[in-house]
């Protein structure tokens, strides 16, 4: 188990061989996003017990009927689980308006339950614009005391060819937008430190640093990986960057890529960030505990902004589960329970 504790935040992670037969408890608020990725059905075979749960129904669907198939399992799961079913529709790619949707539903709550709660995020699948939006948004304002964050493992059923290419993860060229609540203090006259965290779509990670001009690159890379010979791929594919921006290896943090605390952990040790001449940036591409690890650096340090890449679309590659599985609990430590 992996523990970790910066300012009011404390978190510890739980790596698991199967899911069959834990039971998580009681949570006011569960979030779902079934998708044609297979690793949106791993949670039902968790027991749990949910006063709401949030659904997200993404337009886009695959053609072999995949992310069909996986929402009907998922709507039966969180009716099974839950009191109250809230399913939200739009497209995953339009950023803001199917934010809002989230945001207005989760703040409405507050005159059916009091608060802090206890909540439920399942990053598996769901886009990191709103898993993370929600993480912080709850933090910041005071809604949880705490959030469990669950992450399985996937293994890729194709690869691109030719071997140069991307991994065909997103369609067309990536835009990066700050994540609600983690727009960290803009300050135009300091230079620019990008922390990046890297994976498999190196190109389109280069073109966002190149759009971006930054004066200083750091990387968080996942070493080791989640599947032997990814860490070679990982590190293949970014080398252009790594090599163009002069990355020296004390700016490089390895950190497990399937372990959210201990990458928050060493970002929080590494200490990349130079508040007092920078502007610090920290742009999501890799695995998304790595993501979820630099939203808890930036929501800690509160002047980093922390950017998700929206692409133009989301493609359809098969994605499945390695039977390894996370929980990351976290909780404020500056929030005490409601008295009932």
């Amino acid at each position: 188990m992996t523990k970790h504790r910066d300012r009011y935040i404390s978190g510890h992670a739980i790596k698991r061989q199967a899911l069959s037969g834990v039971d998580l408890g009681a949570f006011d608020l569960v979030l779902l996003a079934p998708s044609w990725d297979r690793r949106c059905t791993s949670i039902t075979d968790i027991k749990l017990q949910a006063d709401t749960a949030i659904v997200l129904r993404f337009d886009l669907k695959d053609n072999r009927g995949l992310q069909v198939q996986h929402e009907k399992l998922i709507d039966n799961f969180a009716f099974q689980t839950a009191s109250n079913v809230i399913p939200l529709s739009g497209d995953a790619t339009a950023l803001r308006s199917f934010w809002t949707k989230i945001w207005m539903t989760v703040t409405s709550l507050r005159t059916r339950k009091k608060t802090p709660w206890r909540v439920l995020i399942d990053l598996s699948t769901c886009p990191r614009f709103y898993s993370l939006g929600l993480l912080a948004g709850l933090f910041r304002e005071g809604l949880a005391q705490t959030v469990s964050v669950l992450y399985a493992e996937g293994k890729y059923g194709t690869k691109p060819q030719p071997s140069t290419a991307d991994y065909p993860f997103t369609v067309g060229h990536w835009e990066a937008e700050p994540v609600p609540f983690l727009l960290g203090n803009s300050r135009p006259t300091k230079k620019k430190h990008f922390v990046v965290s890297v994976g498999f779509e190196g190109r389109r990670t280069a073109r966002v640093l190149a759009k971006e001009d930054p004066d200083r690159v750091s990387v968080l890379m996942p070493k080791p990986g989640v599947r032997p010979g990814y860490v070679t791929e990982t590190w293949r594919r970014n080398k252009e960057t790594i090599d163009e921006y002069c990355i020296a290896k004390e700016r490089i943090v390895n950190a497990p890529a399937g372990d959210a605390i201990s990458a928050w952990k060493k970002l929080t040790e590494a200490g990349l960030e130079e508040p007092e001449n920078e502007e610090v940036l920290y742009l999501c591409c890799g695995t998304k505990p790595h993501s979820l690890a630099m939203a808890l650096r930036a929501i800690c340090l509160e002047y980093p902004t922390v950017l998700y890449n929206r692409p133009e679309l989301h493609s359809f590659m098969d994605v499945f589960p390695t039977g390894v599985y996370w929980q990351y609990d976290l909780r404020d430590l500056s929030s005490f329970p409601t008295l009932q």
